[in-house]
Order: C-alpha cells, then structure tokens, then sequence
C-alpha cells in the first residue's frame, strides 16, 4: 500500500480545505493508498500554533496594507530564509519519528512553510521521496521556490511562468489547478436544491461569501443589496464566524428581501448552482469552486498579497469583476440582473477559466511520482 504524507497548516482556511481535497480525491480514485493529513505547524509547534494564528488574522483583519507591503518581496525572502532554515531544523527529530511511523512515499504540502520544512529536510538527510507543492493561489510567491521540490502543481500557465521566472526548470511545473472538492464535479438542479433548503425559484439569487473564515463586509453588503430596487434573495455562508452567524440570527427580522444564512458547512457546491450571482474575497479556493460551478463573480476587498493577485489574474482573464467598493455592489448586481447577456457572459468566462477536475488531475500526477 502506497503512502501520502499532506501538510498543511491551521485547521481553517483555504490551506486545509485544499490538502482535505486531495485526501478526498486520493479515496475515490484509488482505495488501495493511505493518506495522511496534518496541519504541520500544529504538529512541530504545537505551542506557537494558536499565537500565530491570532496574529495573522489580525494583521489581515486590521493591517491588511501592512501584509500587502511585506507580502512576496524579494529583500524580505532574502532576509528571512536563514531564520527559516534554522526553525526548520527544530523540526528534524519529529520528522524523523513521522517518518519511522507512518514511512511515507511521498510528500505533499498546500503551503509554503511545510514545503519548505520537507525540502529542508530532504536536503539534509539525503532523501529521494518525492516532494510535490500545490500552490493554492493563482500566483506563486517565492516562499514556495526550494531545490528539494520534485514537482510544482500551479493553477495556470501565467503561475508556470513566474516559476520559471524565478529559476524553476519546465519540466517540475504542472499546471492541474487549484485542488476544489470532487463534489464540485456533481451537478443539482434548482428545483431540488429549492426544494430542500426553502429557496424562491421566482427570485433571482445572490450568495455571499467570506471564505470558510467568513472575513470581509457581508453584513453591510447584505443591508446595502436589501435596499436595492431590484428583486431578489440573498443566501448567505457565514462559515466558522459564529459572531457573523449571530448578528444574521438577531436582525433577520429587519430585511425586507428573502434571506437565508448558513454556518459552516458541507454543502456549498448545491448552493452554487443555485446561485446566479456570489461576491466574495479573492481567496483562491472560493474562486476556483465559483468558476467550477460557472458563476457570475463579484470580488470585494481583496486581502493585499495573494488575494490581490488572485484577482488581477482572474481580471485580466475577464472572468470576474471588481467593484470600486462595497458600496458599488448594488450597482454592478443591478447591471447584471438587468443585461443577461452580460451575466450569461460573465458566467461562461467562468467556466472557461475552470478546473473542476483539479483534484482528480493532482492525484493522478501524485501517483505518476511514487509508482
């Protein structure tokens, strides 16, 4: 039985959601592999895990410009690539004990700093195991780039460049997408998905979403498109933010359109092909599901870095579109909903610019590595 070994880090955010992809994939296309995931920070730094979380979601919540200026410089990269390699190194004794235990064939990491952990780690102990980085944004900062890495899985030629860019030979780039949850390869129609979660099929629909994190301003995106001219309903995911859930429950009362909210959950990929229209972040998971599913997207306050680029690349592909601010979201659903022909148009760019299969594709190259 063939082993993987998927390290991502923090349990929330599109990092995760991507290696629980993968694993996912692993089980429906072939039973005979065992698959471990692990959040590697949590692992090799159990105590540091929490703090660094807090800190980085609250720079991205209150410092977003902050991030957006250190984010992918080179000179920063430069500087900070021996205190890396030093905390990696803290790292070697558990990766020892993982590798004794589990014995993998294979490394897989949806985010930099494991995959620079395993390069690390390759290097010095003189390892031939595979190691295959998925990058889960449009565009690849240079934290990914390491000599150890066997393959990189990018979600577009425009990636593929950067890379080779940057020193990467062609042949270690694959573009295969962004890994997306198979379910997105399924289907539903509107009378079923209306049927099973009270939706209107007389009202046009608007999904708004803020990652699995649920971050951005959907509650006052939500009370501007209540008071727009323009029919419709509103779903809206507010994924583990339970304080964005509770502000939802408390004043669901004072909307005068249909709204209906959702916490965290599975089932997303019913939602959107429901949906005609979602504005969400520039995270590159929702993006890549909403082009899967061929949707007319709005992105709103992009966070400065990868989410920025995500959208300049998606923009330049004219797949989605980006309003000045929220305040101009009214208008823009007001636009779509009025000219079809825009809106089927937008959709379809959608789908043009899709991978639906990116999962499936990543295994398949996995597999290629290891047999």
């Amino acid at each position: 039985m063939k082993r993987v070994n998927i390290f991502y880090i923090s349990d929330f955010g599109g990092h995760s959601t991507a290696a629980k992809n993968l694993k996912e994939a692993f089980y429906h296309h072939n039973s005979d592999v065992r698959v471990l995931a692990m959040n590697g920070f949590g692992h090799f730094y159990p105590r540091s895990e929490k703090v660094v979380d807090y800190i980085y979601t609250t720079v991205i919540k209150y410092f977003p410009d902050l991030w957006g200026k250190s984010y992918d410089r080179k000179r920063l990269v430069k500087y900070l690539s021996p205190v890396r390699r030093w905390v990696n190194v803290l790292s070697f004794r558990k990766l020892l004990r993982l590798m004794r235990d589990f014995n993998p064939d294979c490394f897989v990491a949806t985010q930099a700093f494991p995959c620079g952990l395993i390069g690390d780690f390759k290097l010095k102990y003189n390892l031939t195991k595979p190691l295959i980085s998925v990058v889960t944004d449009y565009h690849p900062h240079r934290f990914w780039i390491h000599p150890a890495v066997d393959k990189y899985v990018v979600a577009c030629e425009e990636a593929r460049e950067t890379l080779e860019r940057e020193g990467v030979l062609p042949d270690k780039i694959r573009v295969e997408g962004i890994p997306i949850s198979i379910k997105f390869l399924n289907t539903f129609t509107k009378n079923d998905i209306a049927r099973r979660y009270g939706f209107s099929l007389k009202l046009p629909t608007v999904l708004l979403m803020g990652g699995s994190l649920g971050m951005g301003s959907i509650k006052e995106i939500a009370q501007r498109l209540d008071k727009l001219n323009t029919e419709l309903q509103m779903i809206v995911v507010c994924g583990t933010n339970e304080e964005l859930y509770g502000w939802f429950d408390h004043n669901k009362g004072n909307f005068k359109k249909p709204l209906h909210y959702f916490g965290y959950i599975d089932f997303v990929h019913e939602i959107m092909d429901f949906a005609d229209i979602i504005v969400t972040k520039g995270g590159g998971i929702t993006l890549s599901e909403s082009l899967a599913k061929g949707m007319a997207i709005l992105v709103v306050d992009p966070i400065p870095g990868q989410e920025e680029r995500n959208v300049e690349y998606l923009l330049r592909r004219e797949a989605i579109i980006e309003p000045r601010d929220i305040r101009s979201v009214p208008h823009e659903i007001s636009q779509l909903l009025e000219n079809k022909k825009k809106l089927y148009s937008l959709k379809e760019k959608a789908r043009e610019n899709s991978m639906p299969d990116s999962s499936l594709r990543i295994v398949d190259l996995i597999m290629e590595e290891i047999s």
